[in-house]
This record gives C-alpha cells, structure tokens and sequence, in this order.
C-alpha cells in the first residue's frame, strides 16, 4: 500500500470517494461534479508541482484514500512564502482501521513548508491534524452570526436541526408570524435588529478593484495574502459559479467624498443566512461598513449572515449586534517558524474566507 501523487486519471475515483463518503450521496457523482474535481485538482491557479493533491491505494491499484493540495502566496517579513493549504481528506470504508489517513498527512507534510493550514476542517480531521502537531488558533476561529430576521432566523436553525423532511413544513407554518414579530423588532427604536440605512455609497466591485482595495488597506498587518489578477479573476470567477452557497455579490463602499471606504463579498441567499466571504476597509469605518452589508443583506431577502471574525474589528461586530461562535469549519495551523506561529495566534494575520480553501469548496 503506499501514497502517490494524484493523476489527472484519478479524477474519476477521487470523485466517486467525495460523492459517497464525505457528502453521503447514493449513485454516482454527476459530470458538473467530475468536471469541478479537474478544474480544483488539474487546472486550478494555485496547484504548485512541489505539492501535489494526494491519493492511497493498496497493492491491487485500488484507491482508498485522497488528500487535496493547494498552494498560496502570503507575505511575511518583506518575502514571499508558499502557504499549503489542505482539503477534502476522504478514507474509503475499508481502508479506515488501518494507516491510510495517517500516512496521507504524513506524506502532505514531508516536503519543507512555510506554514500549512486548514481553515474548513471538520472535527475528526482537526483531530487527526492535531495529532500530526497542527495547533487550533483562536483568534482564527472565532465567527460572528448577526440575525437580521431573528424570528425567521431561529426557526430556519430550528428546522435545519430537525431535518430536511420537516424544514419546508415548519418555516412554511411559521412564515406569517414571523414576518409580524420581526416587523416589530425592525421599528423599535431599542432593538438590537433595528437596522440602520448607512450614509456610505456603493457600486459593483469588480476584479481588478478588489485586488487594488486588497493592497491599500493591508497596513498594520504582518502577514496578508498575495494575488494577481489572473489568480484573482480565476477565483472569484470560480465562486460566481457555484451557486451552492447562493449568488456572490460584491460591494464597494464610499464616503460623501467618493473616497473608496471599504467593501464586503457576501452570498445571498434569500429565505436562508448568507455566508460573508470578506468584509475590508478602513478600520475607523467597520460599523458603518457592517451597516451597510446588514441593510444590502436585509434588502436581498437574507435572514441572517455568517463570517469569519478579524479579531481587529471584534468590538465593533459587538457593538453592532453580532454574537460569537467557535463553531464552524476549523481552523488549523502549523509552521517550523515560531515567529510565524506567534504573529498567527496574536491575530496579526490578514486572512478571511477568500484566502483558503473554503471558498473552493466543491459542496453538492
């Protein structure tokens, strides 16, 4: 039994193992599927040769195991470092009472590295990384979540917990309620869902000014994530298409003076939470910026919104109604550079949800 590169020949198999094993699917994966699998793992930007994607297979060629590999670039001390960056670790059945997920991660971190994380690790995998010597940082797993509809927002977590088959029926029954008390939490003047109409001005983002925004606004940190445009392009492209998580959309904010203040990326998904990918800008405007995205979410037919905290803007998610979580996909961490691991726990990192793999995330 060993561990080998994946070949573009694998594709197929490694698809078959996601489908029936990680997303508990019965048949066979789709070709939308299949087609995803080659451009994450074939085609995609930010696949390095050094670091190729991982799969386990015993004598008679049977493949029992997979191991995502992507590379990014960060900045740190005035140089360029390779990020490695591991998803979608799926063991065959058969293979689970014997080395295939040990030897997998050991294999995904014998070659010399930077820093190697995770940010969407479920419990077993942060389990099986910590024994490898990966550390859980806290200030990279704190989550904020911010009803914007709370009656609506509660009974959607009420019936997610209580199963597809009864999540229609109850929201369904509940729907005209609902709208009534949060038509009253929306007018008092003391509610904490009381949503305020910012003064900032907003247009479509595009591309080619996210990465400009992106540079500006990344003083004061000591690691932040580098792109080009074509890596960019290519990503944000990717997430406009998979529209799992709803339609991406982009906003750039501006002061009275048409001075570019900030921006936010969230996935709207009308009746359901929206999941925010990034909120950035100047630090002085974060609760007029955080009012903006809640009044745009609101308008769009969102609920409720999720994100990744920057442990910079804490107070100001607070003092805006958010409340806080560790619950999530995790966020795990290793480094052979101890300075490297101490600027990532003091939160001296700029890093959100655009810059892992979450945001590649093959879903159904």
């Amino acid at each position: 039994m060993a561990v080998r590169p994946l070949a573009e020949t694998d594709i197929p198999k490694v698809a078959d193992l996601y489908w029936s094993y990680m997303r508990r699917r019965s048949g066979s994966p789709s070709p939308e599927i299949l087609s995803l699998f080659h451009e994450l793992f074939v085609t995609n930007p930010f696949l390095d040769p050094e670091f190729p994607s991982l799969v386990y297979e015993n004598s008679s060629g049977k493949l029992g195991g997979f191991l995502g590999r992507m590379v990014r670039k960060m900045a740190f001390g005035g140089k360029l470092i390779r990020v490695l960056f591991g998803g979608n670790l799926v063991v065959h059945p058969e293979f689970r009472s014997g080395l295939a997920a040990a030897r997998l991660v050991n294999t995904f971190l014998s070659t010399p590295y930077d820093l190697s994380m995770t940010d969407s690790a479920n419990n077993i995998s942060k389990d099986i990384l910590q024994r490898m010597g990966y550390d859980v940082v806290p200030a990279m797993n704190i989550h904020w979540r911010r009803p914007l509809r709370p009656s609506h927002y509660a009974v959607f977590g009420l019936s997610m917990a209580a199963g597809n088959v009864l999540s229609a029926s109850v929201r369904a029954a509940a729907k005209p309620f609902c709208s009534v008390a949060d038509g009253i939490a929306g007018k008092l003047s003391a509610s904490p869902f009381r949503q305020n109409k910012s003064h900032l001005r907003s247009e479509d983002l595009d591309v080619p000014t996210l990465l400009q925004c992106m540079t500006e606004f990344r003083d004061g940190y000591s690691l932040w994530p580098e792109y080009d445009l074509q890596s960019l392009q290519w990503l944000i492209s990717f997430m406009e298409r998979r529209r799992v998580r709803g339609e991406l959309r982009k906003v750039l904010v501006r002061d009275d003076t048409q001075k570019i203040v900030g921006w936010y990326v969230y996935y709207v998904s009308p009746g359901a939470v929206g999941e925010v990918v990034q909120i950035g800008g100047d630090l002085k405007y974060t609760k007029e910026i955080l009012d903006h995205l809640f009044w745009d979410a609101q308008e769009h037919g969102v609920i409720g919104l999720h994100g990744m905290v920057d442990s910079r803007r804490m107070p100001d998610f607070s003092d805006k109604g958010c409340f806080f979580t560790c619950r999530g996909g995790w966020t795990v961490v290793s480094s052979p550079h101890p300075e490297l691991m101490k600027l990532i726990e003091r939160g001296d990192a700029l890093f959100s949800r655009l810059d892992g793999e979450w945001c590649l995330d093959p879903g159904d």
